[in-house]
């Protein structure tokens, strides 16, 4: 699965809109603070839409937060609606990615789940957790599915995959909560992906592989 480049900024104010074009060109990898683009041995897919739902595990109904970029590559920018948690809450997160360019839409979250061990999401911002050191975290996160929850681990360890994580309001307050699909298919059969990465990128070191998504909320826990 290829998807578009792009780096999606935002929440309440616009975010960026999609970057790259439909023919398969590689943009160059800068690291974490720039565009980037998949890895193009992959076919050509958009992710317009990503979807958060937040499902509190004592009871309670879902809340849905999306980013949504309805005209995609060239058009106005997308927005990110704005994330509002409790706090002392315990939530499960599931992370969903869509192009809704098409009718019908059509959801690519199954093909990333059949290319789990390709694909790692990374939960950053004001956010304590296996990706993300911040000094004052509103929430905490932990990853709460592996790469065998989809198919068979066939390679290496059976990693997190990150579409199911378990997020908990922590300190009131406004911040960034930002969601990263990165794609780490093998090189020369050794693999990209790899357990250290998650503190590689909260160490602010470069990882391997290319972005795929990287969305920007703005975070309010109350």
């Amino acid at each position: 699965m290829q998807t578009y480049c792009k780096k999606i900024l935002g929440a309440a104010a616009p975010a960026a809109a999609l970057v790259a074009t439909l023919a398969a060109v590689a943009c160059e990898d800068h690291g974490d603070d720039h565009d980037h683009d998949h890895d193009h041995d992959h076919e050509n897919e958009v992710i317009s839409q990503v979807e958060l739902t937040f499902t509190p595990t004592a009871g309670g109904a879902p809340l849905v937060f999306k980013f949504d970029d309805p005209d995609g590559d060239g058009g106005a920018s997308g927005t990110a609606e704005r994330i509002e948690l409790a706090s002392g809450v315990e939530y499960t997160l599931a992370v969903r990615f869509q192009n809704s360019l098409v009718d019908p839409a059509e959801d690519l979250t199954g093909e990333i789940e059949a290319e789990a061990e390709d694909h790692f999401v990374f939960v950053v911002g004001d956010v304590a957790g296996p990706a993300s050191s911040a000094p004052t975290a509103l929430v905490t996160h932990a990853y709460a599915d592996v790469e065998s929850d989809y198919g068979t681990n066939a390679v290496g360890e059976d990693l997190p995959v990150g579409l199911v994580n378990t997020i908990t309001g922590n300190t009131a307050g406004t911040g960034k909560f930002r969601v990263i699909l990165r794609h780490l298919p093998e090189v020369n059969e050794q693999p990209q992906k790899t357990g250290e990465l998650p503190a590689d990128l909260a160490a602010g070191r470069d990882l391997p592989g290319s972005v795929d998504v990287d969305v920007s909320f703005v975070l309010v826990v109350s």
